[in-house]
This record gives C-alpha cells, sequence and structure tokens, in this order.
C-alpha cells in the first residue's frame, strides 16, 4: 500500500457470481454497505450511497459516482464522490476511485483485490477514516457472502 491508497485482500467463502451480486445488485449491496441507495450496473451507470448517521458517524453521508469499468464476476469500478460539506481535512475532498477485482480461487471461495485511489497528501484525516470504514465493510461483505453462500 502506498501513502496515497487504500488496498485490501479479502478472501471469500462464496464463489465470484456472488460477491459480484453483492457488490452491483442494490438488494444486496444495502444489506452490508450503505443504508439506502442506487446502483446502475453498467459502464456509465450511476450510483448513489446513503449512509445514515449513527453511533459511528455523527450525520449522514452521501457518496456517488459513477460506474467506469463493469467486467461480470470479474471487475468493477467506480468513481466516489463524497458530499460537498464533507470536509474531514478542512479542503473540499476531490473524487477518488474504487475498484474491485474477483479471482476465483477454488470451489466457493473468491479472493478480492479492493484497491481505492486519489487521496492526497492533504487528505490524512479523510485517509484514516476511509480505511477505518473498508476494514468494517470488508468484514460485513465477507459474513454477508458467506451467508448468501451458504442458503
Amino acid at each position: 500500500m502506498t501513502e496515497n491508497e487504500v488496498r485490501k485482500i479479502i478472501e471469500i467463502d462464496a464463489p465470484p457470481e456472488i460477491v459480484f451480486k453483492a457488490l452491483t445488485n442494490i438488494e444486496d449491496l444495502t444489506q452490508w454497505f450503505p443504508d439506502k441507495g442506487i446502483f446502475e450496473p453498467r459502464v456509465g451507470g450511476k450510483m448513489r450511497f446513503t449512509f445514515l448517521a449513527s453511533p459511528r458517524m455523527d450525520r449522514d453521508h452521501l457518496l456517488e459516482g459513477e460506474i467506469v469499468e463493469f467486467v461480470a464476476n470479474k471487475k468493477l469500478s467506480y468513481t466516489f464522490i463524497a458530499d460537498k460539506t464533507y470536509l474531514p481535512d478542512g479542503i473540499p475532498v476531490p473524487d477518488t476511485l474504487v475498484t474491485w477485482n474477483l479471482e476465483e480461487i477454488g470451489k466457493n471461495k473468491t479472493r478480492v483485490n479492493l484497491v481505492h485511489t486519489g487521496f492526497t497528501e492533504k487528505m490524512a484525516n479523510m485517509f484514516k477514516e476511509v480505511t477505518a470504514g473498508w476494514n468494517h465493510f470488508a468484514g460485513r461483505l465477507v459474513e454477508y457472502c458467506k451467508r448468501k453462500s451458504t442458503n
């Protein structure tokens, strides 16, 4: 990992089809990631995720973006555009890019490489928050896909 990107490798006890659906189908996404959302599963499609205020977050957070890469069961990439009122470092947050690469590594097992890029040196607080967020949500994704795979 460089200082300006988040990288996570996750192994999930589920086939790539289940993992990809969890990343691209809004009914599945809202079971482990945003509280509400819109996701148009195609290149050029729009996404809009709303995370409601909770003990972890002091207020609602909105993320929007556009799907820039969509290869079924293999790769997904989209821009992440934060709510303009979100200023964890006292500066406007630039657009970032989230990329998911899926690799089947055995029967009912998928390795997921998550890369979130676009952070600048002036974004230390946001980088710290995003890293903690991906750690949290990666665990939720693993558990969700595992449950879906055994159903």
